[in-house]
């Protein structure tokens, strides 16, 4: 398959995923007008995104591992993936030790570290699965190494998260 045909097929896809959520947010709209309106706007503005949201995601994962498919055999990029996989592993598991070593204080620095360790704690399968996922189609050794290691540490931030929600006396 020529490259321009991949690169249309990818975004076909993706205008596809756009195309199912806006049919989603107008199908639940329409389902939703039909209620007795003694909801909050909010609460039926986000019921609606939510489900707009839910469709596209769930189309546009075909486009998404088409591309990786077809990038699958792209040194640099997967080495950045690897690069960057590791360094949000890294970054998401310091979010999650914060809370051991830093005292909750009003500043800035460890507001956005406690929320991004709320963030590792809750996406830590999605991102270990993703990083598998990544390490299955990279084309070398080295970069797989590097995936798997950033799948090792977001491993450790579930244990992390099994211990955070399911042993109340070590709340972190």
């Amino acid at each position: 398959m020529s490259r321009r045909a991949q690169v249309t097929l990818v975004v076909g896809g993706f205008v596809a995923a756009v195309v199912a959520g806006y049919v989603a947010a107008v199908l639940y709209d329409a389902r939703v007008a039909k209620l007795p309106y003694d909801t909050s706007g909010g609460m039926y503005a986000g019921g609606q995104l939510l489900t707009s949201l839910a469709a596209f995601c769930a189309v546009a994962l075909v486009p998404t591992l088409l591309a990786l498919w077809f990038l699958r055999r792209h040194e640099r990029f997967w080495n950045a993936v690897a690069v960057a996989s590791v360094a949000f592993a890294i970054a998401g598991l310091v979010a999650v030790l914060t809370p051991l070593v830093v005292p909750d204080t009003q500043h800035i620095a460890p507001l956005f570290m406690s929320l991004l360790g709320i963030a590792q704690l809750l996406g830590a399968p999605l991102w270990f699965m993703a990083f598998v996922l990544f390490a299955i189609l990279a084309p070398s050794p080295r970069t797989r190494r590097k995936l798997v290691m950033a799948a090792t540490i977001e491993v450790v931030i579930g244990v992390f998260a099994l211990v955070h929600w399911f042993v109340p006396a070590a709340r972190l």
